[in-house]
């Protein structure tokens, strides 16, 4: 579901052209706007991370705004998105990742006050001869499956990335037992 205020080009058009990953997330996803940000909730990649929190979760999947926005203004759009994603009653707790390969901390969600969980496990990635690199679902997603030494006879180096830092904010009583659970462990 997207929702779009008249003049604004739709949230998925922002996304595809202006996020780093240049992707819309896969799978369902509730878009918000506030003034030029555009926050994107969606079920998580990984599935399993419901069980490893222990409630119902979504994923803060894209965040994005204007080069040169206004101070705070990431900030506010989170907490205008969680807010509208929380009368829904679709998860006990969000959680999101700042990928500190792409140069992100996670800062905006500490001044949103989320939980930090935590890094996730380290990634891996491939680099082509060309040096660019490429994400390791690339090469395993639809029908062009191969393995690792079909990636690698084909030139590409794989790459070992810091994993993610993880930050989660509970929506309701369930959430924050979760949520404390986690921080605890």
């Amino acid at each position: 579901m997207q929702l779009s205020f008249p003049g604004l080009a739709p949230p998925r058009d922002v996304i595809e052209q202006n996020h780093y990953t240049q992707r819309w997330p896969a799978g369902k996803s509730i878009s918000y706007l506030y003034e030029d940000a555009v926050v994107v909730i969606g079920i998580p990649a990984n599935y399993n991370v419901a069980r490893w929190l222990g409630c119902r979760v979504w994923e803060l999947t894209r965040l994005w705004a204007p080069d040169g926005h206004r101070p705070n203004l990431l900030t506010q759009a989170i907490s205008s998105a969680v807010s509208q994603f929380k009368r829904r009653d679709l998860a006990d707790a969000l959680i999101s990742y700042a990928d500190p390969n792409m140069g992100h901390s996670g800062g905006v969600y500490r001044a949103a006050s989320w939980v930090y969980l935590g890094q996730s496990e380290e990634g891996r990635a491939y680099r082509n001869p060309t040096g660019i690199v490429i994400a390791r679902r690339a090469f395993h997603s639809g029908s062009d499956h191969i393995n690792k030494a079909e990636i690698e006879a084909r030139g590409f180096t794989q790459l070992r990335l810091p994993g993610k830092h993880r930050f989660a904010r509970a929506l309701n009583k369930i959430g924050r037992a979760a949520v404390a659970g986690r921080v605890s462990r």
